[in-house]
């Protein structure tokens, strides 16, 4: 009985020495992943906040997103509304563009029909100058036989001045000479009628 009193006591000191390690390493394990939990939790404490830092930022910067997402549809509204002005003003542009280019065209057959009425009306003036440097010479041809004939017509006329007073003087000595011969007639008759008896052959004249 003594023997096996020991054995069990040996076997309960064996025992209470195992548990007492047990517990010791227990401890030391335990306050070694305590630790280890501690710093841990530090890193994800030190970790949530710079997370929640970074969430405040993108926070902020989603924000300033939202407010230039806004800005740039209040821009695209604008713009959109520019763009149909200026479709508007490009439409009614390309609609006076084709007026314009109607009127250009026409502009242009009226200029090139002006161009041929110029140039028609450059060939006759040329001939009209050339008639007129035409009448210029028979005007001065003519004017040169005018005074050629005037001076003939004063010759003339000179001429018969003289023939006119050279008539006049014959008619004037024809006049006195018709005088003469009827006063010799009458005497030639009173000469006659006084002769008694036979009378000379010039009074069978009378």
């Amino acid at each position: 009985m003594t023997l096996i009193g020991r054995s069990s006591n040996l076997a309960l000191v064996l025992l209470l020495c195992v548990a007492v390690a047990g517990t010791a390493g227990a401890t030391l394990f335990y306050q070694e992943s305590v630790g280890e939990l501690d710093a841990e939790n530090s890193q994800l404490h030190r970790e949530n906040e710079q997370l929640r830092e970074d969430l405040e930022q993108t926070n902020r910067e989603l924000e300033r997103a939202r407010g230039r997402l806004r800005e740039l549809n209040q821009s695209l509204n604008t713009t959109k509304s520019d763009v149909e002005q200026v479709s508007d003003n490009l439409e009614s542009t390309e609609e006076q563009l084709e007026a314009t280019e109607t009127d250009l065209a026409q502009t242009r057959q009226n200029l090139e029909s002006a161009r041929q009425r110029v140039d028609e009306l450059e060939s006759r003036t040329a001939q009209l100058r050339d008639q007129v440097n035409s009448l210029e010479t028979t005007n001065e041809e003519l004017r040169a036989d005018k005074r050629d004939l005037q001076n003939e017509v004063e010759d003339l006329q000179a001429d018969i001045d003289d023939l006119n007073s050279e008539i006049s003087s014959l008619e004037t000595e024809l006049s006195q000479r018709e005088r003469r011969i009827e006063s010799l007639e009458i005497a030639l008759q009173q000469a006659c009628n006084a002769i008694n008896g036979s009378k000379p052959s010039g009074c069978s004249l009378v």
